[in-house]
């Protein structure tokens, strides 16, 4: 696929991003619309609803233009990047790309190095071992004492269940589910 139908349609899938906002912004305002005209009353009457909330208390022309814009230049660019190496080939995936590209780069914004995204997070720095505690001098420990050393020996995990969740082996004398000459 060439640079300028990659370029196209990651705009477009970006710019599709921006609509779908629109969208959600609409239903947001369309809820809260219906829950104030279906206001009622402690009696159950139907209560005046007052002023119902405008369109443009939702949206915002300026700064989701701007938002819709950014969500096209980042389509795109993410569309070139994976279209020219190769990863991606057609026009759906290209367009796929283009939506999710805001989506992906804000998540990646949010790593902070290589190998949190290639393992899922930061890993876990090992802890120094603790040095035991020395024994306090016998005099100071009392002479009878039933404390016993707790132990700390790991629990055995139990064994996973079967795939498609009946039991490996079936019962002694049960025939199996499904099995050759049952009723």
């Amino acid at each position: 696929m060439d640079l300028p139908t990659l370029i196209l349609l990651g705009a477009g899938g970006g710019a599709l991003r921006g609509v779908l906002d629109i969208y959600n912004r609409f239903l947001d305002w369309r809820a809260d619309r219906h829950a104030r005209l279906n206001l009622t009353t402690a009696a159950g009457a139907p209560a005046d609803p007052g002023e119902l909330p405008r369109f443009q208390a939702y949206f915002d022309r300026t700064a989701d233009s701007v938002a819709a814009v950014v969500h096209s230049l980042m389509g795109a660019c993410a569309t070139v990047l994976l279209g020219t190496t190769g990863q991606i080939s057609g026009a759906y995936a290209a367009v796929v790309v283009g939506i999710s590209a805001p989506v992906l780069l804000t998540q990646l914004s949010r790593v902070q190095s290589v190998n949190d995204a290639l393992t899922g997070g930061p890993q876990p720095q090992p802890q120094p071992q603790a040095q035991p505690p020395t024994p306090a001098p016998a005099a100071a420990q009392p002479a009878n004492t039933d404390e016993r050393p707790l132990q700390t020996a790991p629990l055995p995990r139990p064994a996973p269940p079967p795939p498609n969740g009946r039991p490996a082996q079936p019962l002694p004398h049960e025939p199996a589910i499904a099995e050759e000459g049952t009723v």
